[in-house]
């Protein structure tokens, strides 16, 4: 089970001692405290929930969203994710993170140290590690930059760190490199229209500030480069050339055509001479896991059947032709033949298929008898990759598929408007998700198998917010309820499944929510 994060409200300082400040921006700081009870230091962040609202006009809900995206990483627990303590709201209206403390963290580290290229591919490789943890639970970290891979142990153990918060230190001095790390495909008002090959190009171009202990290629952002000329080969020089080739697979324009975690895993050990099950855990290969196929059934595919739904088939014209992505990306099978069209009882499938055991295998398109149609990857007769499924009464569904369930994320538009942004696990609603219904209103939080469980936030059009915390769907604990009109934030606390009042402050904002 997922590790439950209670929404707590206590005092900054119940149990911490101050040490020294670590970092501060307009938004918040990282101070070295001591735990009074344990005796331990750690690093304590701490973001002003009032001053993160009103930075940008009628952005209340998505800073909050930030909050809850970083509430729901907290079970992370890996040897190259930095480890989380505690978290807690405080009657002063800020979100305070309690983790291990670090040395430093990358940028500042490289700045005063000079590394060999087996330094580089082992930092790399730890950092990497840590992503592959990231993507094999369905996160997506969007923000991997120097500052956000902290040091530890002098140097020998490089952490992730910073999970939908850090960006919002923009006053502390590295804040201009992130935006040098940021893929080019991110929209930020569009947080669920890209994947995790984000952090692939982010991981790009920190081997190459690794490399050349800079943020530019010839004085420009690579993402701009690459924008003008997708073909443009970022060159190394010195004996850092020898990632030239790792490093223009990570840095391809379209998502599509960038290796995936574990594949810059598999060549960063080719470089350093390393066996690749030395560093590779079992459970971090996903059993869909993409190498080359061979170049037959690359030229044999070719659909041609229609649906049979008049609302299908002018969906799929509003949403063009699918996109299969890269051939060589879809998992080998050198039994793979293209089938015209294959016609079972209740479908007509045309597509690729296995020629021996006679099952779907590879991309194809399913046309049900309803008229509902499934684009995309298949594997043992099952849907398995990424496709999108266009239902019969208008419903559509975007996004990942393991084992023929919703697996991984997707994006599901419901026929009155709603649209749901998030992750499944095995058909089930789980993890960070959004809820955008067609009258504005929308709820993001965590769930667990298919039910809100942990942290949530609701906004109306009045930009009103609430923020909560489920179990099973049901309210407990604390709820914070901001008010943009009244400027205020009025907390209570509930039952399970109650909404009797049995605490509530008042947290004036004066004037900064008018």
């Amino acid at each position: 089970m997922q590790k439950y994060v209670a929404l707590s409200v206590q005092p900054l300082w119940d149990k911490y001692q101050f040490e020294k400040n670590i970092d501060s921006g307009a938004f918040g700081s990282v101070k070295k405290v001591k735990n009074t009870q344990d005796g331990k230091f750690y690093a304590m962040k701490t973001q002003n929930i009032k001053t993160l609202m009103t930075r940008v006009p009628n952005n209340y809900s998505n800073e909050m969203v930030r909050i809850i995206r970083e509430i729901n990483t907290f079970r992370l627990s890996h040897p190259n994710i930095t480890e989380f303590k505690e978290s807690y709201f405080t009657y002063d209206d800020e979100f305070v993170i309690i983790t291990e403390l670090a040395e430093s963290n990358l940028q500042v580290f490289r700045e005063n140290t000079e590394l060999t290229n087996d330094q580089i591919a082992g930092i790399m490789m730890q950092i990497i590690k840590g992503t592959i943890h990231l993507h094999n639970q369905n996160v997506m970290h969007r923000d991997l930059s120097p500052d956000n891979i902290l040091v530890f142990e002098n140097g020998q153990k490089f952490k992730i760190c910073d999970f939908g918060m850090a960006q919002l230190l923009s006053n502390s001095n590295s804040y201009v490199g992130k935006l040098f790390f940021k893929a080019p495909e991110i929209d930020q008002n569009e947080e669920f229209s890209y994947s995790t090959q984000v952090d692939i190009w982010s991981l790009g171009v920190i081997l190459y500030y690794l490399c050349t202990k800079k943020y530019q290629y010839q004085g420009e952002a690579i993402a701009k480069i690459k924008k003008k000329d997708q073909s443009k080969f970022i060159q190394l020089e010195g004996k850092q050339k020898k990632f030239e080739p790792l490093l223009n697979k990570m840095l391809q324009f379209n998502p599509a055509l960038r290796i995936d975690a574990v594949q810059v895993l598999l060549e960063l050990c080719k470089l350093n001479n390393e066996p690749f099950s030395k560093h590779l855990e079992t459970e971090e290969v996903k059993q869909n896991h993409l190498i080359p196929s061979n170049n037959a059934a690359k030229n044999a595919f070719a659909l041609t059947i229609s649906g049979t739904n008049d609302l299908v088939n002018e969906i799929i014209s509003k949403l063009g032709e699918f996109n299969y992505g890269v051939f060589d990306k879809i998992h080998r099978n050198p039994d793979r033949i293209f089938m015209p069209l294959i016609k079972y009882d209740f479908v007509m499938y045309q597509g690729e298929y296995d020629q021996f055991t006679n099952q779907k295998d590879g991309r194809g398109r399913a046309i049900h008898r309803d008229g509902t149609v499934y684009d995309g990857l298949w594997k043992n007769d099952l849907r398995n990759g990424y496709g999108r499924v266009i239902k019969s009464n208008g419903d559509y569904y975007i996004g990942e598929w393991k084992d023929g369930k919703k697996n991984g994320i997707g994006k599901y538009y419901f026929n009155d408007g709603m649209i749901y942004q998030g992750k499944w696990t095995q058909g089930n609603i789980q993890g960070l998700v959004l809820l955008n219904n067609s009258n504005g209103n929308y709820l993001g939080g965590q769930w667990l198998n298919g039910n809100k469980y942990g942290a949530q936030v609701f906004s109306n059009l009045a930009l009103d917010i609430e923020v909560d915390q489920r179990m099973n769907d049901q309210q407990l604990g604390e709820s914070m309820q901001i008010s943009k009109d009244k400027g205020q934030i009025r907390i209570r606390k509930l039952r399970m499944g109650s909404q009797q009042r049995h605490k509530s402050k008042k947290l004036m904002f004066k004037n900064e929510l008018s």
